[in-house]
């Protein structure tokens, strides 16, 4: 530590700390009264622009930031709105398909639970789809329906007597 002879002062720093500046006494002993006031002098200007420094460079980061903010909310926005297109122009492809199945459904007489059931992009693919569709509705409705087919059935005849109808059912008459 400095005695108290010597000419060396206290310099406080940002924080409030003093420090002692007798640590620097063999760097200031040969600068005489006048260096060792403008070696106080320059550091007091040095910590005086590190504080602005540290303000300026606080403010570039908030200004920073909120320029960043407001780019991501415009582009936010603009995303928004494009996501908003884009599902708008989906929904409108959507229904346009599902009006042409059921104008081609209803033109073709195909049931309308089954329009949804036409595959194309076009309205003569969609046409040609329900013809097809319809063919296998023909086929499939031939096919089911019962076979009354006319020819003669034979009606079981009953047995007249107990003896024939234990002969019938052992099998033996």
């Amino acid at each position: 530590m400095a005695d108290d002879n010597s000419t060396t002062t206290d310099v406080t720093d940002d924080a409030g700390s003093a420090t002692d500046t007798g640590q620097h006494d063999d760097v200031t002993a040969g600068l005489g009264e006048a260096g060792q006031k403008a070696l106080a002098a320059e550091r007091k200007a040095r910590t005086t622009a590190e504080r602005t420094a540290k303000t300026n460079q606080k403010q570039i980061e908030d200004l920073s930031r909120q320029l960043q903010e407001f780019h991501d909310r415009d582009k936010t926005e603009a995303q928004k709105l494009a996501e908003a297109k884009t599902a708008a122009e989906q929904r409108a492809t959507s229904a346009e398909q599902q009006l042409l199945r059921f104008k081609v459904a209803a033109a073709k007489n195909l049931p309308a639970n089954l329009a949804t059931r036409l595959q194309g992009a076009t309205e003569e693919e969609m046409a040609a789809d329900a013809d097809s569709l319809l063919e296998v509705l023909g086929t499939q409705q031939q096919r089911n329906t019962p076979n009354y087919d006319g020819g003669v059935r034979k009606s079981a005849s009953a047995p007249t007597d107990m003896n024939s109808l234990i002969r019938q059912k052992a099998g033996l008459g």
